[in-house]
């Protein structure tokens, strides 16, 4: 990694080749995102992709890219690819069923790792990467990209600032359409299926962001699942409800794979008004309606591209301080919302084989 005053360049290898990761890949690594984030040059280079199953997946890989500037080595072997010392930080785009091991790969590799959503199947998993990382002195981000995203930021600003009063509830909702298929990773338990850790992950961001981060108590938790029919293991509709009894607040994430989201589908109550945001994962407008029915359109940055570049300058600007954590996203509120996960697939049976639970 190239870190000279004013220039961070950083070096990534992905593993997990499927589209999610050409999306992401495209966005992050696209001429037009080579800019100055906090006063540091950042570029992003893709060094490296594995497919262990063959090289000629990691080729048609390659081929669906448009913006890196060198070809990238090809490897169908991971232990190789964690050998090549001209990658500096790992990108896992692998089914949820696969994060904790590889990234745990990675780390003993000297790697620092950008985990997808969601981050592993349960709090301990999440526990001893947080201790791995600590030992090896090594960055873990998880990819909730949501948290990085200037609008994001925006609006949390806009209501820590009392735009609406004394927060009192929060909701957020992300759903798709998904009709049960065999094939899918969505509905393979052995994979980490189901909507709880497909989708709640920036459901629960919000209430994670503008209640759960600002009270030393614990919460209350409530929850709910609707079970599939043709996987009784996994969840399909699932609804997390945390109380706040110290501040009289309540927050509310759900998720479905039997609907689609609302257009507006962040809803912010407080005593002054509320403010009603799209989309949960990636909000582009919001309007404030006041207590006495005074509508508001909120202004908020643009954003070029999707925007999954946020993440990986933050991964960028904190190896080139040489820090372990992000103040933005620390790893203790990923370890705090599994614990309320594990609690909910506790409390509604959302079960998964044990080779996906163990360590």
């Amino acid at each position: 990694m190239t870190d000279k005053s004013s220039k961070i360049h950083l070096r990534w290898g992905i593993v997990g080749l499927g589209q999610f990761a050409a999306k992401w890949a495209n966005d992050v690594f696209s001429n037009y995102r080579k800019d100055s984030v906090h006063g540091q040059h950042v570029t992003h280079e893709l060094r490296a992709v594995v497919s262990t199953s063959s090289l000629s997946k990691a080729q048609q890989f390659v081929s669906l890219l448009n913006g890196t500037d060198k070809q990238p080595v090809l490897y169908d072997s991971y232990q190789k690819f964690l050998e090549d010392d001209e990658i500096d930080i790992v990108y896992i785009a692998a089914p949820n069923a696969f994060h904790y091991k590889l990234a745990k790969q990675a780390l003993e590799a000297g790697k620092h790792i950008l985990v997808e959503k969601t981050f592993t199947i349960n709090y301990q998993q999440a526990l001893r990467l947080q201790e791995i990382s600590a030992r090896k002195n090594l960055l873990v981000v998880h990819g909730v990209w949501t948290r990085f995203l200037p609008t994001t930021k925006k609006l949390v600003e806009v209501v820590e600032n009392g735009k609406v009063g004394n927060v009192r509830r929060v909701h957020a909702d992300l759903s798709h359409n998904c009709s049960y298929d065999s094939n899918s990773r969505l509905f393979n338990p052995e994979l980490g299926a189901g909507v709880l850790l497909d989708n709640l992950i920036y459901s629960i961001t919000w209430t994670d962001l503008l209640l759960l981060s600002k009270t030393a108590t614990s919460p209350k938790i409530y929850s709910w699942s609707i079970k599939s029919k043709e996987v009784p293991e996994i969840d399909v509709s699932t609804s997390i409800t945390l109380l706040f009894d110290d501040s009289l607040a309540s927050g509310t994430a759900t998720g479905s794979f039997l609907i689609e989201s609302p257009r507006e589908s962040v809803l912010i109550e407080g005593d002054k008004g509320y403010i009603k945001a799209g989309r949960t994962s990636r909000p582009s407008y919001a309007t404030f309606i006041s207590s006495d029915g005074q509508e508001e359109q909120l202004e908020l940055p643009v954003i070029e591209g999707i925007g999954y570049y946020y993440e990986a300058n933050a991964a960028a600007i904190a190896i080139g301080y040489k820090q372990n954590d992000l103040t933005e996203y620390p790893l203790k509120d990923t370890i705090r919302i599994l614990q309320i996960f594990d609690q909910c697939r506790l409390d509604n049976g959302i079960a998964f084989p044990e080779s996906v639970e163990d360590l």
